[in-house]
């Protein structure tokens, strides 16, 4: 449903009321202006309109609490010598000479 600017202030709390239904289209001269939502449809989208980034950088840090590393290389902590000596491991892929 759509409304103009001056239907909505004369009729704000039944706008209010159909808003909690779903989106009204507010107008001025026949073109939408504003969008009346209710406040869960608000929060909704907030919380889907997050960076996608933001909550995929969360679960690998949640995979990485999960399914810490078994071996004692010291690929997470603050041991630095025990992490240089796990890059220096020889590789199991180059050709032995």
């Amino acid at each position: 449903m759509s409304i103009s600017i001056a239907q909505s202030r004369q009729q704000l709390s039944a706008l209010i009321a159909a808003a909690q239904q779903h989106p009204q289209v507010i107008t001025k001269h026949n073109t939408p202006v504003a969008v009346l939502v209710s406040a869960d449809y608000f929060a909704r989208s907030e919380a889907s309109a997050k960076p996608e980034a933001e909550s995929f950088y969360q679960q690998v840090l949640q995979l990485r609490e999960t399914f810490a590393p078994q071996d004692n290389a010291g690929l997470s902590g603050p041991d630095l010598a025990a992490r240089q000596s796990a890059w220096q491991r020889a590789n199991a892929f180059a050709d032995p000479s």
